[in-house]
């Protein structure tokens, strides 16, 4: 054989040694973590547990192991959580993860006490030592583990702060110039105040679903009507937008939408017997917008946007009829429709699960 041969044989054998050690895997283990958190996103807990169980199998560091921990919280096995979280205390975690493994473990302990239920702190499948954390451990005679019911929330944020969110709530200022109605019934200059909410319907897109209820003000006219002087526009609508975020997770984004409306008007003047304005006017209407956006806070929850777009009417599809003392809608100038561009800014708040709550981690 020659020399050549025995040092190809070498290496062969040196790279499967390499390959088959679970201790020299950490690009695989990342990998099955990386899917562990995507699952935990998902509140799909069971699978998550079993990538993460893979990923310390190949790489037992803190980070797996309280990720471990949080899956098992989650899918209520607490008495598993609990002996996953000493493990990952004995991990030389850091005093960020620390801090999150003791806020994992009073979790625990306090959903035990909700439902009544006994902790047993040396059984339960944390693991043997590093690699095996399937294996039960210390386990008394005719032991059962404590398990509860899986959470209804998700606690944790399956990834670093990013451009994704469960639902929102937000309001924007916004003015502009146009024309709604006929030319010269009412101004062109305008102002608006929006109250909006999302739901990221596809986070790994980034698309959402937005509803939305703005008015808007425009002022008299040049053609002193004595008929009519300022508008009021209230639109209610659902907008569809995406984020595109630069570099993946940002905190910048670019936000184009589209959305739909129905447009309920009132001209100065307009009210019902007991002196309360009314929106006897509707059409229908839609909004196109693009914002720049700026989120900033522990989870990217807080978000700034500057936006520039235009809504857009139909001429009035209903009115009152000629014999009700209002005015028609010839007469009100709503025979036709309009126009308005506008820039705005806006701040809007992030949640993170479906009430709301703060997620209790940020997985590694």
């Amino acid at each position: 054989m020659s020399k050549l041969t025995s040092l190809a044989i070498v290496i062969a054998l040196t790279r499967l040694a390499h390959a088959e050690d679970p201790l020299q895997q950490p690009d695989v283990a990342e990998q099955y973590n990386k899917e562990g958190k995507l699952l935990m996103g998902e509140s799909q807990y069971a699978e998550a547990a079993a990538k993460f169980r893979q990923a310390i199998k190949r790489n037992p560091i803190a980070g797996y192991f309280m990720n471990l921990c949080a899956a098992l919280l989650s899918d209520g096995k607490l008495d598993e959580a609990l002996a996953t979280c000493h493990l990952a205390e004995g991990k030389q975690p850091s005093d960020a993860q620390k801090d999150k493994i003791a806020r994992l473990t009073e979790k625990i302990k306090a959903d035990a006490k909700a439902a009544h239920v006994e902790l047993h702190e040396t059984g339960g499948g944390g693991g043997s030592d590093t690699q095996d954390p399937t294996r039960t451990i210390n386990t008394p005679p005719n032991y059962t583990p404590t398990v509860i019911a899986p959470t209804q929330q998700n606690l944790v944020v399956a990834e670093p702060p990013g451009n994704r969110y469960t639902w929102t709530m937000g309001v924007d200022f916004f003015g502009g110039g146009g024309r709604i109605g006929r030319p010269d019934y009412y101004g062109t200059a305008f102002g608006g105040v929006r109250i909006k909410g999302d739901v990221l319907v596809n986070p790994p897109l980034r698309i959402g679903v937005e509803g939305y209820l703005q008015i808007t003000h425009l002022g008299a006219g040049s053609n002193d009507s004595p008929l009519v002087s300022s508008l009021d526009v209230f639109d209610i609508g659902v907008a569809g937008y995406k984020h595109f975020c630069p570099g993946g997770t940002p905190r910048f984004c670019v936000t184009p939408l589209l959305g739909v409306h129905l447009s309920l008007m009132s001209p100065a003047g307009e009210m019902d017997g007991t002196g309360s304005q009314v929106f006897n006017y509707a059409g229908v209407g839609g909004r196109g917008e693009v914002s720049m956006d700026f989120a900033f806070g522990r989870r990217f929850e807080h978000v700034l946007s500057i936006m520039v777009g235009a809504n857009v009417y139909s001429k009035s599809l209903t009115g009152p009829s000629a014999d009700s003392g209002s005015l028609t809608i010839a007469e009100a100038g709503l025979d036709q429709g309009g126009a308005a561009g506008y820039l705005g800014l806006g701040y809007t708040y992030r949640f993170n699960t479906p009430l709301g709550a703060v997620p209790f981690v940020v997985l590694e």
